[in-house]
């Protein structure tokens, strides 16, 4: 079983090669079309593992904990909406059950206290109540964490245990195909969570990128300024770091642009680095997810949907970038 981590930056295009490989017939897709950003998210697993571990102090581990279960227990009632007016849920039950559980492993110490910090963290009424009950109350847990090794090979089993929750399986039977489940700027550190991981990273030209954001007005991205967006997309892509990071030999890199349009030679070049074949088939039913005809639809938007200057401004300022 191989597990593919498909990643871009907002408005990539990832998504494209996610959908072919969750549509074949040897993948299973755990979230469907959605991102799995449990990892990734900046108070998800991968962040609780650095202030355990690479930022560790007498209280980051248990911040990073009290945090990590306050995003899981939010985001457990999580709705995702993958057809119109048709939510669901994005995990299923028992999400909540093993992220306790996973903590409770990883914990080797615990215990209540007031550290100063805390008590900026909580409410008015919280507040009250230390103050009336003074140092005979709390709201903070104190936890130290076991050590890396024991905390790896948990969080390797608390993900295994959500992703065959969601398949509705007591084993993983196929290939995985994760959306978005590691960070972009640290890829292999992020992703050690999974076993036989491959990292495919999806590459577009920047025009088309800012095109998009502005097109949907997506959330989270700055799509209201193209000079904003010029600083912002070479601050995460122009750096000695990023650059390195995909020449691991963990990484593909694809553009989405070769990908859509010279797709077979694409497909060869993906299957031959995942060691799956390329003679592949389609789920039944699938023909919707995975169309790289609707797929060419969106190349070149950018000649149409930005100005002249918004258009010309990118290619000037990040012409190392262009993809076409």
């Amino acid at each position: 079983m191989k597990t593919a981590i498909v990643l871009g930056l907002m408005a990539s295009g990832s998504s494209v090669v996610h959908d072919y490989l969750s549509s074949r017939e040897d993948f299973d897709s755990p979230f469907g079309s959605n991102e799995f950003k449990l990892c990734s998210d900046p108070t998800g697993l991968h962040n609780l593992y650095i202030n355990c571990y690479k930022e560790f102090s007498f209280y980051n581990p248990s911040n990073a904990i009290n945090d990590f279960l306050n995003y899981t227990n939010k985001v457990q009632n999580y709705d995702v909406y993958e057809k119109h007016g048709h939510p669901k849920k994005l995990y299923k039950k028992k999400f909540n059950v093993f992220s306790n559980e996973f903590i409770r492993k990883i914990t080797y110490v615990s215990y209540k206290a007031n550290p100063e910090f805390s008590n900026f963290k909580i409410n008015k009424l919280e507040s009250l109540a230390l103050k009336i009950k003074r140092q005979r109350y709390s709201f903070f847990t104190v936890r130290l964490p076991v050590d890396k090794k024991k905390f790896l090979f948990e969080a390797k089993e608390y993900l295994k245990k959500i992703i065959l929750n969601n398949l509705e399986e007591k084993k993983i039977k196929k290939n995985i195909v994760l959306n978005q489940a590691a960070n972009l700027f640290d890829p292999i550190n992020s992703s050690q969570y999974f076993e036989n991981k491959k990292i495919i990273v999806v590459m577009r030209d920047p025009r088309d990128i800012f095109s998009s954001m502005k097109h949907r007005k997506s959330k989270g991205t700055p799509h209201r300024n193209v000079n904003t967006f010029i600083k912002w997309f070479k601050k995460c892509y122009d750096n000695k770091n990023f650059k390195k990071n995909l020449r691991h030999k963990d990484i593909l890199v694809i553009n989405f642009e070769s990908f859509v349009t010279n797709f077979d030679k694409e497909n060869k070049k993906l299957c031959k680095f995942l060691k799956i074949s390329s003679n592949y088939k389609l789920k039944k039913n699938t023909s919707n997810l995975f169309d790289i005809n609707f797929s060419k639809k969106n190349l070149y938007k950018s000649k149409l949907n930005l100005t002249k200057n918004e258009f010309n401004l990118i290619k000037k300022n990040l012409k190392d970038f262009l993809l076409w």
